[in-house]
């Protein structure tokens, strides 16, 4: 499972000290608003969806990128970098407030389809945000997550794509 797997990470050799400009860093400044915006969104499944796939799906995020963030937070912490509190760190297709509005307003069907859409949208930026870290980072821990970030999550827009099709 992957909470067993990130704890080898925090093992891992990390800088003492880092700036914002280093992709290691900026992988997890970014990373970490990108999956608070995911919860965000897995959080408004309940009461809203009874698709099977829309719920576990939904589910399964809230695990798998809680503990992510957490395996975040700690390198932060070791590069004595602060956490990001807000969304500073957006990139074009991150879920914006017009499409949390939009998502709150509609139920069955009708929101599976906007939600599986907008997640399908977001995801791909989490796998543009990966790639940068896979090309131009130099901590393995975080080349690591990075590249199974971009494999699992173009296994879930795939999926999602055919759920929508």
């Amino acid at each position: 499972m992957r909470v067993l797997a990130f704890a080898a990470f925090l093992a891992a050799g990390c800088s003492a000290t880092a700036d914002t400009q280093d992709p290691d860093v900026r992988f997890s400044l970014e990373m970490i608003t990108h999956h608070r915006q995911t919860l965000k969104l897995a959080d408004m499944v309940k009461g809203r969806s009874t698709n099977a796939y829309v719920t576990a799906l939904a589910a399964k995020l809230k695990v798998d990128e809680r503990t992510e963030i957490d395996v975040m937070n700690t390198w932060l912490h070791m590069w004595n970098m602060p956490v990001p509190k807000d969304a500073k760190y957006q990139m074009p297709g991150s879920v914006t407030a017009d499409d949390y509005t939009a998502l709150q307003s509609r139920t069955g069907e009708e929101f599976d389809r906007m939600w599986l859409s907008t997640l399908s949208r977001h995801l791909n930026t989490g796998v543009m945000i990966a790639q940068v870290a896979v090309a131009t980072g130099d901590h393995p821990p975080t080349g690591d997550l990075a590249r199974r970030i971009v494999r699992e999550q173009r296994a879930e827009i795939a999926e999602i794509g055919e759920q929508i099709s």
